[in-house]
């Protein structure tokens, strides 16, 4: 009989589609935008944006044509987040001149993310959809062992036969 192992694939992708919320405040009598992520669907539906206003002064921006891309040399880093107290998404973003902000990146790689925040890129983050968890869950799982945290010994203190210590 032959025995048939099978090889997790070395990286794992989702059609996504970000939609951001712009919401027009007012502050000592200028206008501004204030950015936020209002959510992450699942599927490509879309190809490029679509624009659709929610209410006075709110727009959502649909942007499809997303990928979120599992790789398994980041399984560990995506390990960490899924145990941590708010496992998370990432959505990172630059300025656009014609929608005002557009998302370049999706990620769970929380390094990355912060590698991102000290440049001018704006990061949002939100809890990892609920339909997204279960499949990365089993791709840590498929590439990613965790150390057993074993104690180390603590050494008794020895004498001490220095000039300071007597």
């Amino acid at each position: 009989m032959v025995e048939v192992t099978v090889t997790p694939p070395e990286q794992t992708q989702w059609p996504i589609t970000v939609v951001l919320r712009r919401a027009m405040k007012e502050m000592k009598g200028w206008q501004y935008p204030s950015w936020s992520l209002a959510s992450i669907e699942s599927g490509a539906d879309l190809d490029g944006v679509e624009e659709k206003r929610v209410d006075e002064g709110v727009r959502d921006f649909r942007w499809g044509g997303m990928v979120l891309v599992l790789r398994r040399s980041d399984a560990e880093t995506y390990w960490y987040n899924l145990t941590s107290q708010r496992p998370s998404i990432f959505v990172i973003c630059r300025e656009d001149p014609q929608y005002g902000l557009m998302p370049m990146v999706v990620t769970l790689d929380q390094d990355q993310s912060a590698r991102e925040q000290e440049s001018e890129n704006e990061i949002f983050a939100a809890p990892i959809p609920d339909w997204m968890i279960a499949g990365v869950e089993q791709f840590v799982l498929a590439h990613y062992k965790p150390q057993d945290k074993r104690g180390k010994r603590r050494r008794k203190p020895q004498e001490s036969s220095d000039e300071f210590g007597g």
